[in-house]
């Protein structure tokens, strides 16, 4: 069974949207970092503000994130897909499957009642 052409692009937004939300996090704090660490970093006279060790706790977890959970999540994505596409190519009954929604009493038609 194909997926409707109108479902492609939720699809594949839920499918890149667990990479792509840290992804865009960490490019978006990295410079606030920056900005920060010029005027409350190391080094500072006044020492490290509690916003700059915020932002600096948050780009961690990120970092940990995008370098652990994001691969792994693509990994596992890449051995489903590849798992489904094994067991569905040696079931023949699966290539040409149809639906019968008339027994299904959800979808059925209830406008004989």
């Amino acid at each position: 069974m194909r997926i409707p052409a109108t479902q492609w692009p939720r699809t594949v937004w839920r499918l890149i949207r667990l990479p792509l939300i840290p992804i865009v996090l960490y490019l978006a704090l990295r410079p606030v970092l920056a900005a920060l660490s010029e005027r409350h970093g190391f080094g500072s006279p006044d020492g490290m503000s509690v916003g700059y060790l915020a932002v600096a706790a948050t780009l961690m977890a990120l970092r940990i994130v995008l370098l652990v959970i994001v691969p792994a999540y693509l990994s596992y994505r890449v051995v489903a897909y590849t798992v489904t596409r094994l067991l569905r190519r040696g079931d023949p009954q699966n290539q040409s499957e149809t639906v019968d929604r008339s027994s299904d009493p959800i979808t059925a038609d209830n406008s004989n009642q």
